[in-house]
């Protein structure tokens, strides 16, 4: 993958990330989608911070003031800081083929990709402000990687959570994580981590073709606090089996390589809280709940999908 822009404007961006101590309750606030919407939940209310229906993986800022999202296709960054009566939004971008974002450590940029998670561009906005600091008075600039050309034909069977275009940046600042990537060249489906400094794309796991046999995914990637772990949804073929297996979520460590399952069957887009916790969406009541996870047990949050938050 081109990445020369890409190394040049995060160069400033790398930084050691402090130990947190770990939360023994759910993080406040947690973003989140629900019927098409973007909710934040915090200790005292939840509120909608969207409300035309379109709006797909929402990021908190690392300041917490802020949150971006994908509002039909294009980039938008709410300010949240003045709590409901106070929601400012701006959108960043009007190319209507953006997926969800990630915020650098810093905050002073956005990365998604635009197109579809088969075909897409690894994309870097810088973020300005105005004096008041709030979204609305950003301005943006793209820096653009390249573009991968995929057609896919995924068999039936496999869950919507194959096509999630999102990705993450990790907290120190050297990597993105996504789906895809050269590793296409051999494979059905994969899962990158993409070194900025270095422009070296590692494949973390992989399904069909360069001898893989079965069909799955790895996407909604999230790295740990301390950037030395990859988190993500997955889903694959069951040798002699006509199903695919239940979705999962797992853990690596990027050192290694051990692989491990996240709480239970089900159990999805997981959000790494340290200590054993997390943020997941999973099925409760017969509808998808943000749930937060503390070994295996789920205290339920709210009803929605695609949740985030940030540790401390």
């Amino acid at each position: 993958m081109r990445i020369r822009a890409i190394t040049l404007a995060v160069a400033s961006l790398i930084a050691v990330t402090p130990a947190h101590a770990y939360a023994a309750s759910p993080p406040d606030p947690i973003a989140f989608v629900r019927n098409g919407n973007v909710w934040v939940r915090t200790a005292s209310k939840t509120f909608p911070v969207s409300q035309h229906g379109h709006a797909v993986w929402p990021r908190l800022s690392p300041d917490k003031t802020e949150v971006a999202y994908a509002e039909s296709g294009n980039i938008t960054v709410a300010y949240i800081g003045g709590g409901p009566e106070n929601v400012y939004t701006t959108e960043l971008t009007h190319g209507k083929d953006a997926g969800g974002p990630a915020w650098s450590p810093d905050g002073r940029f956005l990365a998604y990709r635009a197109g579809d998670v088969y075909s897409g561009m690894l994309t870097i906005l810088r973020l300005g402000s105005a004096e008041s600091g709030h979204a609305a008075g950003r301005t943006s600039s793209r820096v653009v990687a390249g573009r991968q050309e995929r057609t896919a034909a995924p068999r039936a069977g496999f869950d919507q959570l194959r096509h999630a275009n999102t990705l993450d940046w990790s907290p120190d600042g050297t990597s993105i994580a996504f789906p895809g990537g050269d590793c296409w060249g051999i494979y059905d489906d994969c899962l990158t981590v993409l070194n900025l400094a270095s422009n070296k794309e590692t494949t973390i796991a992989a399904w069909g073709g360069g001898g893989a046999e079965l069909s799955g995914f790895a996407t909604t990637p999230r790295f740990s606090g301390d950037s030395r772990k990859l988190f993500w949804t997955q889903q694959e073929d069951v040798i002699d089996q006509p199903d695919p297996s239940p979705l999962r979520s797992y853990g690596y460590n990027l050192a290694t390589e051990q692989r491990w399952q996240i709480g239970a069957d089900g159990d999805t887009v997981p959000v790494h809280l340290g200590g054993g916790r997390f943020v997941v969406t999973a099925r409760h009541a017969g509808t998808s709940w943000v749930a937060y996870l503390s070994g295996t047990a789920h205290t339920w949050l709210a009803p929605g999908e695609q949740a985030d938050a940030r540790r401390g």
